[in-house]
């Protein structure tokens, strides 16, 4: 099976730079869809932090190909996809920033 036809599996944190491509054709965009495929075929199980849907919604806005009510109807979606969305709490904050150090010295090594 080629690379690009594997199917994705496990646990993954998007940011919106990913979930924007379900909305908006870019680069990558048959990558990123294949985490919602995942999620919505249940081998894939999707989280990202409450900002990115906000974050979506003003990337959308300031597209000329999208319209008010695309922008709702996408964010509705994403709501409605029953994806872990995480609220920032002083044990969930905790943790990015000591993942994020922990990277910063592996890619200093």
């Amino acid at each position: 099976m080629e690379r690009n036809e594997e199917k994705l599996s496990g646990d993954f944190v998007l940011d919106s730079s990913v979930i924007v491509k379900w909305f908006c054709k870019e680069e990558n965009t048959e990558m990123a869809l294949k985490f919602r495929e995942g999620h919505v075929n249940g081998y894939v199980n999707i989280a990202f932090p409450d900002l990115v849907i906000y974050e979506i919604a003003n990337a959308l806005r300031y597209n000329q190909k999208v319209t008010e009510e695309d922008v709702i109807d996408s964010v509705n979606s994403l709501i409605d996809l029953g994806v872990d969305i995480i609220v920032p709490t002083k044990r969930v904050t905790e943790s990015a920033i000591s993942l994020a150090f922990e990277y910063l010295e592996i890619t200093k090594q």
